[in-house]
C-alpha cells in the first residue's frame, strides 16, 4: 500500500470513528480532542454525509461541543421515507426541573465568573430541589431519588461527574443549546405556581 492510500484508509477511519461518537452523543474539544480535530478539519465532509440520512450537525466552537440533531421535515411523505435516528426523550416533571435548574445556574455563572466550568455539589443540588417536592418524612428516601435524577440527566449527558469526588458534577456547556433563556423564564415561572400550590395543599 502506497503512502496516499494508507493516508486515505487512516482519514477513513477517523472519520468512521467520529461519526459513530456523534451518533451516540455529543463530541467535546476538552474530552475528545482528536475526534475534534478531525471534525474542524472536515467539518463539510462530515456535515454532508450526516445531512444525506436527515440529520443536521451542531457545532458551537466557542463552547467546545458538537452534537446530531433530527433535521425537521415539511412533509408527512418525508417523515415517512425518513427515519428518526436520534431518541427523542420524554422528560419528567423532575427531570425538566433538574434541567432548568442547571440552565440557570449556568448564566448566573457566565455573568459573575471568568471560568468557562461550572462544579455543582451534589448537596446544592439536593437543596435546589427541595422546595418543589411534597416535604419527606424520611429524607434519606427523598436524597435517594433526587440522585435517580441527578444519575438520569448525568447519562443524558448534562452533566458530567468529576472523576475522584463522587458529589461534585461539572455542567455541561451543551444543556444552553438545549434550553434558551426564554424557556428558563417560562418554566421558573410555572414552578414557583406549582411550588406555592403544593405549598397551599399542605395547609
Amino acid at each position: 500500500m502506497n503512502e496516499q492510500a494508507s493516508a486515505e484508509a487512516l482519514t477513513a477511519q477517523h472519520h468512521a470513528a467520529l461519526k459513530v461518537r456523534l451518533l451516540k452523543g455529543p463530541v467535546y474539544r476538552a474530552k475528545h480532542r482528536d475526534l475534534w480535530d478531525v471534525l474542524e478539519r472536515d467539518q463539510a465532509l462530515i456535515r454532508s454525509y450526516f445531512d444525506q440520512i436527515g440529520l443536521s450537525l451542531r457545532l458551537d466552537d466557542a463552547e467546545g461541543y458538537a452534537f446530531l440533531q433530527q433535521r425537521e421535515v415539511d412533509t408527512e411523505e418525508e417523515q415517512t421515507e425518513i427515519p428518526s435516528l436520534i431518541t427523542r426523550r420524554q422528560l419528567s416533571f423532575g427531570q425538566t426541573l433538574l434541567l432548568i435548574f442547571l440552565r440557570k445556574r449556568l448564566a448566573e455563572h457566565d455573568s459573575e465568573e471568568s471560568s468557562p466550568r461550572l462544579i455543582v455539589e451534589r448537596q446544592e443540588i439536593w437543596q435546589w430541589l427541595a422546595p418543589h417536592f411534597p416535604d419527606a418524612s424520611n429524607e434519606v428516601k427523598q436524597h435517594k431519588e433526587f440522585d435517580a435524577l441527578i444519575k438520569k440527566i448525568t447519562q443524558m449527558g448534562f452533566l458530567n461527574q468529576l472523576p475522584n469526588h463522587k458529589n461534585d458534577f461539572e455542567v455541561q456547556r451543551i444543556l444552553k443549546a438545549f434550553v434558551t433563556a426564554e424557556q428558563i423564564v417560562r418554566y421558573t415561572e410555572l414552578f414557583d405556581i406549582h411550588s406555592k400550590e403544593e405549598t397551599s395543599d399542605e395547609q
